[in-house]
């Protein structure tokens, strides 16, 4: 398909110096020159902040600024860690049939 990147295991690089935004590793990457070209306004409006897309009559996808998924991602709930020594290695247990 013309216009995808084929690097899509790489981490979608930001303003920020050597950190990379979290989450977007492994998403499909789209270059933006061909929509830029036909709809130039869009991009100057997503640069200042999240557009919604509607398709069909009904919000479909969010255009969202790099800078600000960092923050939302950044806010959002993670679950717990745990904590956890490994098993020792040692003999095992038997149990006996009767």
């Amino acid at each position: 398909m013309a216009g995808w990147l084929d690097d899509r295991d790489l981490p979608v690089e930001t303003e920020f110096e050597g950190d990379p935004a979290p989450g977007l590793e492994g998403l499909p990457r789209m270059d933006l020159t061909p929509i830029e070209a036909q709809v130039p306004s869009l991009i100057d409006q997503a640069v200042r902040g999240p557009i919604v897309l509607t398709r069909n009559g009904a919000e479909a996808f969010v255009l969202l600024p790099l800078d600000i998924y960092r923050r939302l991602w950044s806010t959002a709930p993670r679950p717990p860690v745990l904590d956890a020594e490994p098993s020792e290695p040692g003999p095992k247990r038997r149990t006996r049939r009767r």
